[in-house]
């Protein structure tokens, strides 16, 4: 049996700008780039036909966690 051997950056900055910050995006499940990027999570789904990419939400620079406020108008 062959282990997954695909190489993921470490660091989502390469894909990542300050553009991206306090969004969601949709990255490539290759994580080759960036599909879209939407204030809300409902919005990015809309606008994401690839069921293969991974969400994520980006937090601003220098923050540790993410706040429920922000979070809790979304669900």
């Amino acid at each position: 049996m062959k282990a997954n051997t695909r190489e993921y950056p470490r660091d989502l900055s390469e894909l990542l700008d300050a553009s991206h910050e306090n969004k969601w995006v949709a990255i490539a499940s290759d994580y080759s780039r960036v599909i879209a990027a939407a204030e809300t999570l409902r919005q990015l789904f809309r606008m994401v036909s690839d069921h293969t990419a991974v969400f994520y939400r980006v937090l601003p620079r220098g923050v540790s966690f993410a706040p429920l406020a922000a979070w809790k108008d979304e669900v």
